[in-house]
């Protein structure tokens, strides 16, 4: 499986448009296999710091076209496709950023300012693994200034964003919350500055939600229900740290 992903990363080097096309066509095929070709490839051969690489390194041209099809997989209709092309981004994204790809944070705040509903959920599904899995203190401290302000406008968009977009929000806010709860014994003196400046808002935007209610219409208090729930279960971590 390995080889037919890097078989087609090869070919998407071809100077022949033809070959080149048919190689990113295999590349979003594989993409879609129960496997996920794909994102073994960038397991076991993408850099030597990963645990289980098993080489060849692929060169710094294969990598740039990696990138940018992955991203761009990120605004595919396909929901499949999406939560695949997220957790290759941010498995990448692991090693190469920012030294070896500078403007991938610019990219992925300028598609939740303004982008389609899949962009926005594409790229908080590459938000949501990072968080989970792979960020390290230094990228922690450089996403969390840019990305926090644009996760409080998208909970606050009712109407714009479905009820699971907004719940992702919470749900990223609530993983800075616990890497925060990790990093306080290491770091104490910087965690009251880093939550002054946004700790009130949120919480303000939280109290509003969980006022509200709709009634009569038993889809939207599920769904406001599901919401109320990820506020409830963020609020719990976030005084946690605030009495640590």
């Amino acid at each position: 499986m390995d080889k037919a992903a890097y078989e087609a990363l090869s070919l998407v080097l071809s100077s022949d448009p033809n070959v080149r096309l048919a190689a990113e066509a295999r590349l979003k095929e594989l993409e879609k296999l129960p496997a996920i070709n794909l994102k073994n490839y960038i397991e076991t051969h993408w850099s030597p710091s990963n645990s289980k690489f098993i080489g060849p390194e692929p060169n710094f041209e294969i990598k740039a076209v990696v990138r940018e099809l992955a991203f761009n997989g990120l605004s595919d209709p396909s929901s499949k496709i999406r939560v695949a092309s997220a957790y290759v981004v941010s498995k990448i994204a692991n090693n190469d950023w920012p030294e070896y790809w500078p403007n991938l944070l610019d990219l992925l705040v300028s598609q939740l300012k303004s982008g389609s509903p899949y962009q926005v959920h594409g790229s908080m599904r590459v938000l949501n693994e990072f968080f989970t899995n792979d960020i390290t203190e230094q990228q922690f401290s450089q996403v969390t200034p840019l990305l926090l302000p644009e996760l409080s406008r998208i909970l606050q968009s009712e109407g714009i964003h479905s009820y699971k977009t907004r719940g992702r929000a919470i749900t990223i806010f609530k993983q800075c919350i616990e890497i925060l709860v990790m990093l306080k014994e290491e770091h104490p003196e910087a965690i009251e500055p880093f939550l002054k400046p946004i700790l009130p808002e949120w919480l303000q935007v939280f109290s509003n939600i969980l006022k509200k209610r709709t009634i009569d219409n038993e889809e939207i208090e599920n769904e406001e229900y599901g919401l109320k729930l990820e506020i409830v279960k963020v609020k719990e971590t976030t005084f946690f740290i605030i009495r640590l």
